[in-house]
Protein backbone atom coordinates (compact mmCIF):
# COMPACT_ATOMS: atom_id res chain seq x y z
CA UNK A 1 0.00 0.00 0.00
CA UNK A 2 1.34 3.39 -0.96
CA UNK A 3 0.65 6.41 1.18
CA UNK A 4 0.95 9.97 0.02
CA UNK A 5 2.72 12.40 2.28
CA UNK A 6 2.32 16.02 1.39
CA UNK A 7 5.56 17.90 0.93
CA UNK A 8 5.58 21.28 2.61
CA UNK A 9 6.35 23.98 0.09
CA UNK A 10 9.21 26.16 1.17
CA UNK A 11 9.49 29.86 0.42
CA UNK A 12 12.30 29.10 -2.02
CA UNK A 13 10.14 26.54 -3.88
CA UNK A 14 7.26 29.00 -4.12
CA UNK A 15 9.56 31.78 -5.32
CA UNK A 16 11.01 29.56 -8.05
CA UNK A 17 7.51 28.60 -9.19
CA UNK A 18 6.45 32.25 -9.30
CA UNK A 19 9.54 33.17 -11.33
CA UNK A 20 8.45 30.62 -13.95
CA UNK A 21 5.17 32.48 -14.46
CA UNK A 22 4.84 35.04 -17.24
CA UNK A 23 5.47 38.60 -16.05
CA UNK A 24 1.78 39.48 -16.46
CA UNK A 25 0.76 36.64 -14.11
CA UNK A 26 3.46 37.63 -11.63
CA UNK A 27 2.01 41.15 -11.52
CA UNK A 28 -1.52 39.80 -11.12
CA UNK A 29 -0.40 37.52 -8.29
CA UNK A 30 1.40 40.43 -6.59
CA UNK A 31 -1.76 42.52 -6.87
CA UNK A 32 -3.90 39.75 -5.37
CA UNK A 33 -1.45 39.15 -2.52
CA UNK A 34 -1.29 42.86 -1.83
CA UNK A 35 -5.01 42.77 -1.05
CA UNK A 36 -4.39 40.43 1.88
CA UNK A 37 -3.82 42.26 5.17
CA UNK A 38 -0.91 40.10 6.39
CA UNK A 39 1.18 40.08 3.21
CA UNK A 40 3.70 42.79 2.49
CA UNK A 41 5.70 42.53 -0.71
CA UNK A 42 8.79 44.62 -1.25
CA UNK A 43 11.07 44.45 -4.24
CA UNK A 44 14.74 44.00 -3.34
CA UNK A 45 16.99 47.02 -3.36
CA UNK A 46 18.72 47.05 -6.75
CA UNK A 47 20.77 50.21 -6.37
CA UNK A 48 24.46 50.00 -7.26
CA UNK A 49 25.33 50.81 -3.63
CA UNK A 50 23.23 47.90 -2.32
CA UNK A 51 24.75 45.51 -4.85
CA UNK A 52 28.27 46.65 -3.95
CA UNK A 53 27.53 46.24 -0.23
CA UNK A 54 26.21 42.72 -0.87
CA UNK A 55 29.36 41.81 -2.79
CA UNK A 56 31.56 43.14 0.04
CA UNK A 57 29.61 41.17 2.65
CA UNK A 58 29.82 38.02 0.51
CA UNK A 59 33.59 38.44 0.25
CA UNK A 60 33.85 38.80 4.04
CA UNK A 61 31.89 35.57 4.50
CA UNK A 62 34.12 33.77 1.98
CA UNK A 63 37.23 34.91 3.87
CA UNK A 64 35.80 33.73 7.20
CA UNK A 65 34.87 30.36 5.73
CA UNK A 66 38.25 29.87 4.08
CA UNK A 67 39.99 30.67 7.38
CA UNK A 68 37.95 28.08 9.27
CA UNK A 69 39.90 24.98 10.22
CA UNK A 70 36.91 22.81 11.06
CA UNK A 71 36.90 19.75 8.80
CA UNK A 72 33.92 18.06 10.47
CA UNK A 73 30.59 17.62 8.80
CA UNK A 74 27.55 19.42 10.15
CA UNK A 75 26.29 16.18 11.72
CA UNK A 76 29.61 15.59 13.47
CA UNK A 77 29.72 19.14 14.77
CA UNK A 78 26.14 19.00 16.06
CA UNK A 79 26.80 15.65 17.74
CA UNK A 80 29.86 17.11 19.44
CA UNK A 81 27.96 20.19 20.59
CA UNK A 82 24.81 18.43 21.74
CA UNK A 83 26.00 14.93 22.46
CA UNK A 84 23.26 13.31 20.38
CA UNK A 85 21.76 13.29 16.93
CA UNK A 86 20.24 16.67 16.14
CA UNK A 87 18.03 15.71 13.20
Amino acid sequence: MTTYTRKHTTYRDALELVRQLPLRDQRRLRAELAKLPSVHLVLPNQTPQAIQKGKLLAEQVRKELSAATNTQTLDETMRQLRGRSWS
